[in-house]
């Protein structure tokens, strides 16, 4: 990844939530965030439609939809774009459960340093990285021809 700040999407519909992740990012002196903050799931698939982002940080539980739909809405609108759900729930099965739908990774609500959140947001960007960049193509070799 270049030096360029890393584009996040932040759907979060708790004002104090989305403050916590806006000083959280801020702090961070290694990698620069330009974050971009929704409150809703129209508003997040309008802006996925509109802009450019590299990670989404998704809350589950938004006022106009709940868990499966705000999941499986985000990935299917932008299926390239990796997804980290934010949740309150300090439950390793909602974690796992939005790992099996397709999120890359989950952080939970209250228990994210700053630096936490930019290496998971920044994992999660490699990992979801098409295989063709983690691996060079082998080069291919001169046929030796014998016997003409």
């Amino acid at each position: 990844m270049s030096d360029r700040p890393i584009e996040v999407l932040l759907v979060e519909d708790n004002p104090g939530d989305a403050r916590l992740v806006r000083e959280s990012l801020a702090e961070v002196r290694s990698r620069r965030f330009n974050l971009t903050h929704v409150d809703r799931l129209e508003d997040a698939i309008r802006r996925l439609e509109r802009d450019a982002f590299d990670v989404v940080l998704l809350d589950l539980l938004l006022q106009d939809s709940q868990r499966l739909g705000t999941l499986m809405e985000i990935h299917t609108q932008a299926p390239k774009v990796p997804i980290v759900v934010f949740t309150g729930l300090a439950d390793e099965v909602v974690g796992l459960w939005a790992l099996s739908e397709g999120a890359e990774d989950y952080v939970v609500k209250g228990r994210l340093s700053g630096d936490k959140l930019a290496g998971t947001l920044f994992h999660a960007i490699e990992r979801h990285a098409p295989a063709s960049h983690s691996r060079p193509k082998p080069k291919k070799r001169a046929r030796k021809e014998y016997g003409k």
